[in-house]
């Protein structure tokens, strides 16, 4: 004869494994989705700070092609979503202090304004 509380144990053992499990299983999807959103904005910021370096060595290279790649390249960036709004900042100084030298303040402000609408092609086209 099994005694009574061992009876009670085995019963609630037996209700609360799955509810311990579906648990587990969120507390760990919770976790690895937490990581996941980590690394993608570690992934951004790698991204965004290796195009801001290409961008600053081909203004800094003084070839016309390289800074108007520049240019384009920081331009681009402080209006993507891939710039992280804690680095814009940065970007944004760094496009002052390269470009302003480079293309001249006019050519600046439009970098700087948010609301310049980018127009692919030439006025020929």
């Amino acid at each position: 004869m099994i005694p009574t509380w061992i009876s009670v144990v085995g019963v609630v053992m037996a209700g609360l494994s799955p509810v311990l499990a579906l648990g587990g299983v969120a507390l760990g999807s919770y976790l690895t989705r937490k990581s996941d959103r980590e690394l993608d904005t570690w992934r951004h910021r790698e991204e965004t700070m290796r195009m801001v370096r290409w961008a600053v060595e081909q203004i800094l290279e003084g070839d016309e092609a390289g800074t108007d790649a520049g240019v384009v390249t920081l331009r681009s960036l402080m209006r993507s979503e891939l710039l992280q709004p804690e680095d814009y900042d940065l970007v944004a100084a760094l496009t002052a202090a390269v470009a302003i030298d480079r293309v001249g303040p006019a050519a600046y402000a439009e970098i700087a304004d948010a609301n310049t609408e980018i127009v692919e092609g030439g006025a020929d086209e």
